[in-house]
């Protein structure tokens, strides 16, 4: 017998078969319907992220509605509902392998049949599916990276370092990781990483970072990590003071006359081909590395003499020998001389050439320095050092880049001599242009030559504004343009560098790496920065 319960101001009809309607007020018995019971509910979707099952049943002739219930209970005590319209709802709030016992009724506005035969439902767990394009974009002080959503992942997770390879044994590049996040809905799927110089990351280095993002299923297999493809941006570089005063270097190891591998061009046929590089570029100044060796066969000028008869819009710092090794006399500094002037002048004592075994023995190589003062009026004075670090004996016991940084500390000990501070504490700005003989990998330590310089202050001017040709590597092996390529990890090795210090930014960085000359000039590719150099009137 059909019991109803009407009567004006209730907030609810008692209806046969045990079912509740909530919200039943003033309905009249003839007004209801009783529908049929539910059949056919089962489980035909889940969204893992959104912590959703989907149930579905046949349709109930004369139903306007449905709801559903579900519990973990087997007797559905303490359910959940959802009204439908729709022949299916999603089950939201659910617990990963959780078993829900779920029944459905279908109504005819308030009043309702009798319960469905109750069936279980489970959000269940499977492998984490594959990642979709990952998203890195340059940001002040570090990387934004954005991962799409990754099917079935429970757990997200991201790696960033200044290394490509996270794989290499032993691998000395520090990586840093996010914490596992959630993956389910609301979940996050960008971060800021932040970039240090502990690991090689912050801007001054002029790395790019790698990312890398993961997921898992710990509800599956909690072992098992999906990775993403590696992706990189560079930290958005310093912004150069536009009033200061601009200034266009350039760094050429040129290859020392008589040093050429056999079947390649000589210093004749390639000086004209420097020449044209340089001309071509027409920088303020150049530091000149390994322009040493008879130009014209034994008993002849010095290689840098007979190019700086075929620059003849810079000048040579200095002409004179050094009391160096003849392999080290071509190391020199070039520069405009409508543009500067020449405060003074010398090399750096105590840069040792660890070539020579033992360091007891090794003499110091020649680096030579100037002081340079623009002539417009600004008042822009600063220093040029042209380094030359040699490769270091294997005899030594100590790795290769360790000596390398050695001698980079041994170079700022000098400087120091030269630039001491003033009352208030500034030291002139300083830019070095030079072969350090050091790459970032596969040597992949972090105490070489360039890291201990920007640790000291100095900013690597390929983190730049505007950066060309990095891909490739500064040296070009002999090889042709046609058969130079982009480094797979798109930072091309580089062991020529512009570094300064006391100057912010850069406005460009170029790696010459087609120089457009039909003989191939040198093994290295001349480089080339634009900065900024802050005046004193």
């Amino acid at each position: 017998m059909r019991r109803i319960a009407v009567a004006l101001g209730l907030t609810a009809v008692m209806l046969g078969g045990g079912v509740v309607l909530p919200g039943a007020v003033g309905v009249s018995a003839s007004a209801a319907t009783k529908p049929a019971q539910v059949t056919a509910v089962a489980q035909s979707a889940q969204d893992w992220a959104g912590k959703s099952v989907k149930v579905t049943w046949r349709t109930v002739p004369g139903a306007r509605s449905y709801v559903v219930k579900w519990s973990t209970r087997t007797d559905l005590s303490s359910p959940k509902y959802k009204d439908s319209t729709a022949i299916g709802a999603w089950m939201t709030g659910l617990a990963p392998g959780t078993t829900y016992h779920v029944t459905v009724a279908a109504k005819n506005g308030t009043t309702a049949g009798a319960w469905a035969k109750p069936v279980t439902a489970v959000l269940r767990p499977h492998a984490v599916g594959t990642f979709g394009p990952v998203t890195v974009t340059p940001a002040v002080g570090g990387v934004r990276v954005s991962i799409p959503e990754v099917a079935d992942a429970s757990d997200y997770q991201v790696r960033w370092s200044a290394g490509p390879n996270e794989n290499r044994t032993p691998d000395r590049w520090t990586a840093r990781t996010t914490p596992w996040s959630s993956a389910f809905d609301p979940a996050t799927r960008t971060w800021m990483l932040p970039t240090s110089d502990a690991d090689l990351t912050s801007v001054a280095f002029g790395n790019p970072v790698y990312v890398r993002a993961m997921a898992k299923n710990t509800y599956f297999d909690p072992a098992s990590v999906r990775k993403s493809l590696q992706v990189r941006a560079w930290p958005t570089p310093t912004v150069p003071i536009a009033a200061d005063h601009p200034l266009h270097v350039a760094s050429y190891n040129v290859l020392c006359s008589g040093c050429e591998q056999s079947g390649t061009p000589g210093w004749s046929t390639r000086a004209p081909a420097i020449a044209d590089v340089i001309r071509g570029k027409s920088p303020d100044v150049l530091t000149l590395l390994e322009a040493s060796g008879p130009a014209a066969g034994r008993g002849s000028e010095q290689a840098y003499l007979d190019l700086a008869r075929r620059l003849p819009g810079l000048r040579l710092v200095d002409a004179t020998p050094m009391t160096v090794s003849a392999s080290h006399q071509g190391n020199r500094i070039m520069y405009d001389p409508t543009k500067y002037s020449v405060v003074s002048h010398g090399v750096l004592t105590g840069i040792k050439d660890y070539e020579v075994y033992p360091a007891t023995s090794a003499p110091d190589t020649n680096t030579p320095w100037a002081q340079l003062r623009a002539t417009d009026g600004s008042g822009a004075t600063f220093i040029v050092v042209a380094p030359h670090y040699g490769i270091p004996s294997s005899s030594y016991a100590e790795p290769r880049k360790t000596l390398l940084g050695k001698n980079s500390a041994q170079l700022l000990a000098a400087l120091d001599q030269i630039n001491p501070a003033d009352s208030s504490g500034r030291r002139l700005p300083v830019v070095l242009g030079g072969d350090l003989n050091d790459n970032r990998y596969p040597e992949d330590a972090i105490d070489g030559a360039q890291p201990t310089l920007v640790r000291a202050g100095f900013y690597d001017a390929s983190a730049s504004q505007h950066r060309y040709g990095t891909g490739k590597p500064t040296y070009n092996a002999y090889l042709p343009a046609s058969r130079q390529v982009d480094d797979p990890n798109g930072d091309g090795q580089r062991i020529d560098y512009i570094l300064t210090q006391g100057i912010q930014g850069s406005d460009e960085f170029v790696n010459n790496w087609n120089p457009g000359t039909s003989a191939i000039p040198s093994d290295h590719n001349m480089i080339e920065a634009e900065v900024r150099v802050p005046t004193r009137q």
